[in-house]
């Protein structure tokens, strides 16, 4: 089970202290941080860290839960008004994939520190197993669930296995555009912004949306 850890926030020594862990964690990683890097940088004592985190696992958690839950409940936001469009009907199947992605691109391009986090959250499978399931489980597998259902019935031709595999991609492309490297301003020769989400997200939805409907190869 993730502890729960003191309030914070409203509390702005606390929301400072996960700004800084988050650039340090998104950085560096969970094993290479130390409380004491976390403290220095943030000119506080070590001890001002465990009394509202309780210790690094805490604060680390701490730092996951924040954006991930406004991610998650923005997610849900989209997929119910999605739903409630399509009434009895399966949802259309860029709308689902709309639904799924906008929430983390939008907080990498508009919030403060959403980079870094995006950032963490793609670094996630190098950490320690432990803290990686129990993130994963905690925070993103009911609602990932939720859109897997969603996915089966929008696309009841293509087996499970095809829709878990091709939404896995999905989250890989997401996490990658989201990270901003650089890397589609050199091989666009500067005629795409990686920050544009104008630009970017109907070409995501194009991709993806044909990706989910190609046929699957026969073994």
């Amino acid at each position: 089970m993730v502890k729960k850890v003191r309030p914070h926030s409203s509390n702005t020594t606390a929301s400072r202290l996960l700004d800084i862990a988050e650039a340090l964690f998104s950085e560096h990683g969970y094993a290479m941080t130390t409380v004491r890097d976390i403290a220095t940088r943030a000119k506080v004592n070590q001890a001002l860290i465990n009394y509202h985190f309780q210790n690094k696992k805490g604060l680390f958690n701490a730092v996951f839960e924040r954006r991930a839950s406004i991610i998650l409940e923005e997610r849900n936001h989209l997929l119910n008004e999605a739903k409630a469009r399509a009434k009895k009907k399966s949802i259309p199947l860029r709308e689902l994939i709309y639904a799924f992605i906008y929430p983390p691109l939008r907080m990498a391009s508009e919030d403060k520190g959403g980079k870094s986090f995006v950032k963490l959250q793609a670094r996630l499978h190098n950490e320690p197993k432990s803290i990686e399931n129990e993130l994963r489980s905690k925070l993103y597998d009911k609602t990932s669930l939720r859109f897997m259902e969603e996915l089966k019935r929008t696309l009841p031709k293509l087996s499970e296995e095809s829709i878990s595999w091709r939404l896995i991609f999905v989250m890989g492309l997401y996490l990658y555009v989201a990270s901003n490297t650089g890397r589609i301003e050199v091989i666009s020769q500067g005629r795409c912004k990686g920050g544009n989400l104008a630009q970017a997200i109907p070409e995501i939805l194009d991709f993806c949306e044909q990706g989910f409907l190609a046929p699957p190869t026969q073994p």
